[in-house]
């Protein structure tokens, strides 16, 4: 049976979005789902997937799709761990074709359209990733929450929380900001410790809103913005470091917007805005591998 279809997904911890496309790559239509990212398990990873794959098709007026026309390029959170990204292939569904990928390369892809450059994605985390003309690809922070996550979301939330600690303790004062975010975390050593004691990533990352919001008045929180607008530098120099003509898109949501007025000018001056978003790159990624 021949391939009629090329659908690109993007695949994280908090949703999943695909786009489906004829032979020539051309979108035709976009769908969204659940989180599909591959720590989450691979069975809800699939079924969130086929979900979305199957929403976008009644989009298109088709009830029944057949998964033996279609070729999918997946850019997935998880990829990198080798285990879970074997289990994932291992589990295909029946789809004629399937290329996996990072969500990270996936975003890069579309960033650039297709060709060679790097990116520095900024969200609830923050990674960097380069592909160069010579096929070889780099990667720049991205370890990971607590330790890594660099000018991120996360990262403006652990200053924040240890703000909200200093204040409890009076080793700072007490501004609309530190009021702004006591009234998230609770007011007293009990209620801040309650809530640390559920604080992963994304909650964490929650309170860099805050940090946002104060950031034009407030000096403390500018200087937070101003720390992660220099961490963002300081990747994308470990990726020139390899090849100093690297062109950079900074890519992400809200944040990475959100954070443009606080990276150094001098560097920001020399990046890009993202062509195109992660979904896109994964139709890229398929669509490259049938030529």
């Amino acid at each position: 049976m021949s391939i009629k279809y090329l659908i690109g997904v993007d695949g994280g911890g908090t949703g999943t979005r695909i786009c489906i496309a004829g032979l020539d790559g051309v979108e035709l239509v976009r769908a969204e789902g659940g989180p599909s990212a591959l720590g989450q398990g691979v069975d809800k990873a699939w079924t969130n997937i086929t979900l979305a794959i199957r929403d976008g098709f009644r989009k298109l007026g088709i009830d029944r799709p057949d998964f033996h026309e279609c070729a999918v390029g997946f850019g997935l959170s998880g990829v990198t761990v080798k285990a879970w990204a074997q289990e994932f292939e291992n589990k295909n569904p029946g789809f004629a074709q399937i290329v996996v990928e990072t969500d990270g390369f996936s975003t890069l892809l579309g960033a650039h359209n297709g060709g060679h450059g790097g990116i520095i994605a900024i969200g609830t985390g923050s990674i960097g990733e380069a592909w160069l003309a010579d096929g070889s690809r780099l990667e720049v922070g991205g370890w990971g929450f607590p330790t890594s996550d660099e000018g991120s979301g996360a990262y403006l939330g652990l200053k924040a929380i240890n703000h909200v600690q200093r204040l409890m303790d009076g080793r700072r004062p007490l501004t609309d900001f530190g009021r702004k975010l006591l009234s998230i975390t609770g007011d007293t050593r009990e209620k801040v410790f309650e809530w640390m004691g559920k604080m992963k990533q994304t909650e964490c990352a929650s309170l860099s809103h805050v940090v946002v919001e104060f950031g034009e008045k407030d000096e403390l929180a500018k200087s937070f913005l101003l720390d992660a607008g220099r961490e963002v530098e300081i990747i994308g120099q470990a990726l020139r470091a390899t090849a100093p003509q690297l062109p950079l898109a900074i890519c992400g949501g809200g944040l990475s917007e959100a954070l443009r007025p606080y990276i150094p000018a001098s560097f920001l001056a020399t990046t890009s805005r993202p062509q195109k978003d992660s979904c896109a790159g994964a139709l890229l990624l398929i669509h490259k591998h049938q030529h």
